[in-house]
């Protein structure tokens, strides 16, 4: 028998959950729709994410999902006009003034099972000043204005509306459907499933699963009683404002994050115009509140995107969120409508990436040196206890523990704290076994090797040109 999966809000995020799931069902089994809530808001200019900017980034993570889908990097630069992102720069986070610079990608290599910023740690202690963004390909790249190509992991910057139509096509040459009919209304039994979906022609469909991707206003999640945690305590900002502005010469490969008295600024560079979000506690723009819903699979829907929760885009972790909640259905895919077991284990390890983004974001605040009394306020809040022990135990030996399902990886925590001026008082005693000229020229291969890759690279706009003016 054929069951059909909803996917409620055309929205970014809804086609990217049904073009991921047209790839991954059999066809003969399942039929994915898309439908639109005919809420008036305009589905197809909406991210479906939170809506911060009319720029979406892309994950590095998000390179195999393009992959599974058909598409390729430059069919969707082409198409879209976006362009690279080899890292983030930060800009007045430091109680210093001195920039910071987080790639994407691996920094220097271990040596003997030592990770390299505890080697790092070793050359400082012996006197070097060296900088752990130093012995990044990334980071090196873009600061020498050079493109990434698939030997760099990057993120992408990409127009949303744009990109919306790319993975739209790409979901309807999947055999994803849109029925003609907005959403009027869901009926829910007692025990919380959807047992229908009336859409504005009065037509009715009786769903296996609904995936509410409506962002904020949560079309059919919000129904359903579950409740919501509120993150604002850790995330004070709360408003948001975004303009476009001309911008001249030719773009960077990397986002810029500059921190003010109340929040922080992202630019997000394109052909031709800079995309600047404002986020902070205060002032003008769209109000928007950091937290998750508690259970984001409940009865037979499972909330994607802003209607399971909104996070701040310091980092492209919206997209990160969304790969993984896919990947973790598929794994639990139920074969009835109602499925306890399999949503509980769904809650639990979506609770867990969503904490583990959380924590990344709160601990730029938790460890920036900035002065002013927003930032002294930020510093001085007591942290969720996870982000408490990764943060004292890094401060201490420069070690970091790891938890299930955290969306960042060992080494970047160990480059956001480095870059943003956390410095372990004593390094891991391990790298004593190594002979101190051993650990230096270790460190000068790495950076021969980096430099090296970043030359044989050639100018970024001279790659990214032709991609634009195919897309303008």
């Amino acid at each position: 028998m054929m069951q059909t999966v909803a996917v409620v809000g055309q929205t970014l995020c809804g086609w990217l959950a049904a073009a991921a799931l047209a790839h991954r069902l059999p066809r003969d089994r399942y039929r994915v729709i898309v439908v639109a809530t005919g809420t008036g808001k305009g589905d197809e200019v909406r991210d479906g994410f939170g809506d911060f900017a009319p720029v979406i980034a892309i994950p590095p993570q998000a390179a195999r999902f393009h992959a599974d889908v058909g598409l390729d990097e430059h069919a969707v630069l082409r198409a879209t006009g976006g362009g690279h992102a080899l890292g983030v720069a930060f800009g007045g986070w430091r109680n210093d003034g001195a920039a910071a610079f987080l790639p994407y990608g691996e920094t220097g290599a271990p040596r003997q099972g030592i990770a390299f910023h505890q080697l790092v740690a070793r050359v400082r202690a012996a006197g070097h000043p060296v900088r752990l963004a130093d012995y990044s390909a990334a980071a090196l790249a873009a600061q020498a204005g050079r493109c990434a190509d698939t030997s760099i992991p990057h993120a992408l910057h990409l127009p949303t509306s744009r990109y919306l139509a790319l993975i739209r096509a790409a979901a309807v040459n999947a055999g994803v459907q849109q029925p003609p009919a907005p959403l009027a209304t869901s009926a829910v039994d007692a025990t919380g499933i959807v047992t229908q979906l009336l859409f504005g022609d009065g037509s009715t469909i009786a769903p296996l699963l609904v995936l509410d991707c409506s962002g904020a206003p949560a079309s059919v999640a919000g129904q359903l009683g579950s409740a919501f945690e509120d993150w604002s305590d850790w995330l004070p900002c709360d408003h948001r404002h975004v303009e476009v502005i001309a911008a001249k010469g030719a773009p960077p490969p990397y986002s810029q994050v500059d921190a003010h008295d109340s929040g922080w600024t992202a630019t997000w560079p394109q052909d031709g115009v800079d995309v600047r979000l404002t986020c902070s506690a205060e002032g003008s723009g769209e109000r928007f509140r950091s937290g998750r819903r508690v259970d984001i699979w409940r009865g037979n829907c499972i909330a994607l995107g802003a209607a399971a929760g909104i996070l701040e885009p310091l980092h492209p972790t919206a997209l990160t969120l969304l790969l993984s909640s896919l990947a973790r259905l598929i794994q639990l895919w139920p074969a009835n409508p109602l499925a306890p077991i399999e949503a509980a284990a769904f809650n639990r390890a979506t609770a867990a990436a969503w904490d583990g983004a959380r924590d990344f974001v709160i601990a730029h605040y938790a460890v920036a040196g900035r002065a002013g009394s927003f930032w002294e306020q930020r510093r001085s809040v007591a942290v969720p206890g996870q982000l408490e022990a990764k943060r004292d135990l890094f401060a201490a030996r420069g070690r970091l523990p790891m938890f299930d399902e955290e969306p960042f990886d060992e080494a970047d925590w160990a480059a956001m704290f480095d870059a943003l001026g956390l410095i372990p008082r004593r390094y891991d005693a391990r790298s004593d076994l190594l002979e101190l000229a051993k650990v230096e020229q270790h460190l000068a291969e790495q950076r021969t090797r980096a430099i090296a890759q970043v030359r044989a690279l050639p100018r970024y706009f001279d790659v990214m040109a032709p991609l634009w003016r195919a897309a303008a």
